[in-house]
């Protein structure tokens, strides 16, 4: 362990990955909190374990159950080789659910032994990317279904997808008649036929008054949760045949302004998040509209053999979105993995080697072995941080749009209001002009100004009475904002590659990795809108952007605020 036990534990405890030490018999000898954290254990819980232990529940990533000895620790102690980017799931008791861990195994040996005697293990948490990575698979078997299942089987695959996607028991989808108030019982999902519903009128109609509590997102044209059933003060009994429900989930459709009918999932192990929302929704809008396409091309088919034609169209056409979606699905997952694996895992050898020669043989290095050491961590951590900008930028390209009204003055305010209490010994003259509005998503936005007002602030940190301002203009007669500052500027010769990754206009004098405007460029587009920016070198920089929309505010033009 090194000379020094409490410099080791130290930087183990502060480590931000999962890390362990598992001996050559097979016990568990010391933990991280990161790696306490992702299996959901206490310290005692965990020491002293064995991989056969029969509380651990551990599978591959084709889902089966993965035995004791090829768990990479243990495969790394019995060959005496690295176990490298293995990937696996583990249940976490305090969450109930499986997360997914990206782990490294590194066999460690005494000196003239042939046998490791023990193991360092690393993790890292990637539940994310693989729930990303599942719901467009499922996206791509619904469509492919599609094209060769009638509708009702199509249904009953949706909801199949939906189910594995969040872990229920339960699934189902009712269509809703705004006109009668209504609501018919559709479709259920193989496992509510075969378990849960014993029902034998399925094909029943609802009024909105008759139903349970599961139409009360009808009601409310909003997603519902109930993660407790019982407590529910107006809950109604279950009809014959039917297994008691603990936990539900139900969202709307929602087409011109009016629902047209609801998706729900139940009886989840653990409680509904966010998170299944946004998995519920997604699929409930791509049932519908895939039903609708395949009611269309029903009716077609009926009419008459002379449409036979059009069918084949629409099955090209069909097949074709499909190979788009394929592909494109193909290049994230490409992008995604390339991240979070073929780049963080040199990070994580260079970061963990590093800090294993500093602990195990730091008293005998030289100063300047140390400090070469030192920068080079310092390296990792730079690249990290370039890793994370990448992924907030591949966010921004999948992100919901969810346009609602914006008051910009008061958010440039806000993160204005920030960059100066970060650091309080600058004075940076502000001038915000009041009652800016627009319609955008509310996340999207203020990360674009973020980004923009974030460099003003960065480079004007060399002008002597540094000035940042933002307003409204006119262009080529279209309302456009505008954020712009009088620091360093930039050369316009260069205006062509302001806004493409890694691309910087200025040198190490100013911190930055080249992501920030790439992203801003993508926040815009998403919205319908342009960005572009004009500087001169030594004296400011304006960047220009609209939001797909006209402006809410009249006002004068630039030079009353900017200059």
């Amino acid at each position: 362990m090194g000379d020094d036990p409490a410099k080791y534990h130290a930087l183990f405890d502060q480590m931000a990955q999962g890390a362990f030490f598992q001996s050559a018999d097979g016990t568990l000898t010391d933990v991280n909190p990161a790696a306490l954290e992702m299996f959901g254990l206490t310290r005692d819980e965990f020491l002293g374990r064995t991989s056969m232990n029969p509380d651990w529940r551990v599978i591959a990533e084709d889902g089966s159950d993965l035995p004791p000895e090829r768990h990479p620790s243990m495969a790394a102690l019995g060959s005496g080789r690295p176990v490298r980017d293995f990937i696996a799931g583990v249940f976490n008791p305090r969450k109930r659910c499986i997360c997914w861990f990206n782990l490294n195994a590194l066999p460690m040996f005494r000196p003239g032994d042939s046998s490791p005697h023990q193991v360092f293990v690393t993790m890292h948490d990637i539940s994310s990317h693989k729930r990303i990575n599942d719901i467009h698979l499922s996206r791509i078997r619904l469509i492919q279904c599609a094209g060769v299942h009638p509708l009702d089987e199509l249904m009953v695959q949706a909801l199949d997808e939906v189910e594995k996607l969040t872990g229920s028991a339960i699934g189902f989808y009712h269509l809703f008649d705004a006109a009668t108030g209504s609501v018919a019982l559709k479709a259920w999902s193989t496992s509510t036929l075969e378990r849960f519903c014993g029902i034998d009128d399925r094909d029943q109609h609802y009024s909105v008054e008759q139903a349970g509590v599961w139409a009360d997102c009808l009601r409310s044209g909003k997603a519902t949760i109930y993660n407790d059933y019982n407590i529910i003060p107006h809950r109604k009994g279950f009809p014959p045949g039917h297994t008691p429900v603990r936990r539900i989930l139900v969202v709307p459709v929602q087409r011109n302004g009016e629902v047209v009918a609801i998706l729900g999932v139940g009886n989840k192990p653990s409680d509904y998040t966010e998170t299944d929302v946004h998995t519920v929704t997604l699929f409930a809008d791509l049932t519908w509209d895939v039903a609708q396409q395949k009611q269309m091309q029903d009716r077609l088919l009926a009419k008459t053999g002379e449409l036979k034609e059009a069918n084949e169209l629409l099955e090209q056409r069909v097949n074709q979105r499909t190979a788009d979606l394929q592909a494109a699905i193909r290049e994230r997952e490409s992008f995604s993995y390339s991240v979070s694996h073929d780049l963080r895992a040199p990070l994580r050898h260079i970061s963990s080697y590093s800090s294993i020669l500093i602990e195990e043989y730091g008293p005998a290095l030289p100063y300047e072995a140390r400090t070469y050491l030192d920068r080079m961590r310092g390296a990792a951590n730079q690249m990290g941080a370039l890793i994370d900008h990448l992924l907030e930028l591949s966010k921004v390209a999948r992100a919901v749009i969810s346009p609602e009204p914006i008051d910009l003055s008061a958010a440039a305010a806000g993160i204005l209001q920030m960059l100066q209490e970060t650091e309080p010994h600058r004075m940076v003259y502000q001038e915000i002009q009041p009652g800016l509005t627009t319609q955008g998503d509310v996340h999207l936005v203020n990360q674009l100004l973020g980004n923009l007002l974030g460099n003003a602030w960065k480079y004007t940190l060399k002008t002597p009475f540094p000035r940042i301002a933002v307003g409204k203009t006119t262009a080529a007669g279209e309302e456009v904002f505008f954020v712009t500052d009088n620091g360093a500027g930039f050369d316009m010769s260069y205006q062509s590659k302001l806004f493409k990754p890694f691309e910087r206009l200025h040198g190490s004098e100013f911190d930055g990795v080249g992501i920030g405007l790439a992203t801003s460029h993508q926040i815009v587009e998403r919205h319908g809108g342009r960005i572009w920016g004009e500087g001169t070198v030594g004296r400011g920089a304006t960047f220009y952007f609209t939001l797909g929309g006209r402006c809410e505010h009249e006002v004068t033009a630039a030079g009353d605020v900017a200059r």
